[in-house]
């Protein structure tokens, strides 16, 4: 995933009340005040509030039963929570890897588009000069609207993960994709999409 495209959806267009845009636009609000100034470095705690702010939109656990598909129904529960822990530790420190350039982006919402039980907020982002087309695939629950794909200019975060993470598992098994995850960056194997 573009470590850009969770926080940019910091753009000040109006969105219906309730709406999964209008929660996209509540979490930057609150991204934003979270920002430090210009030039300033981010301390540890920043960085850890803004991790925690980024992805409390996101469905991690959704998303990391899409990913795995019917692996998922496979594993032991202390597997499945295992697996989404390493995985919202991955995702939580993918997604503050470049907070310069999320100042510095251009972002408008499109309108909404429903496709049965989600809702689809596609953005326009130009990135460095460059366009590049977001959306966020969104569902309703008790907990209001969760994030549960982003699509970065026709690619899907999920089926990217769930491409990975099938190699690791055809190769070596679900527990071996757990210990690469939680092991970080430097263990090798199934890496977060940038």
């Amino acid at each position: 995933m573009s470590s850009l495209a969770l926080i940019l959806l910091l753009a000040a267009a109006p969105a219906a009340p309730g709406s999964a845009t209008e929660a996209l636009q509540q979490r930057a609000a609150e991204v934003r005040a979270e920002l430090p100034a210009k030039g300033e470095p981010i301390t540890p705690p920043v960085r850890a509030k803004l991790e925690k702010l980024l992805t409390k939109t996101v469905d991690l656990r959704g998303m990391v039963k899409a990913a795995l598909g019917p692996h998922w129904d496979k594993m032991t529960e202390s597997q499945r929570r295992r697996m989404v822990g390493a995985f919202e530790k991955r995702f939580r420190s993918a997604t503050t890897g470049d907070v310069e350039g999320y100042r510095s982006t251009e972002l408008a919402y499109k309108p909404e588009e429903r496709s049965g039980e989600f809702v689809k907020v596609p953005t326009e982002m130009v990135i460095q000069g460059e366009p590049t087309e977001v959306s966020y695939a969104m569902r309703k629950g008790p907990e209001g609207w969760r994030i549960e794909d982003i699509i970065v200019d026709g690619v899907s975060t999920v089926a990217n993960y769930r491409s990975s993470f099938a190699r690791v598992i055809q190769k070596d098994g679900v527990e071996a994709l757990i210990a690469r995850l939680e092991k970080g960056p430097q263990g090798g194997g199934a890496k977060a999409s940038r």
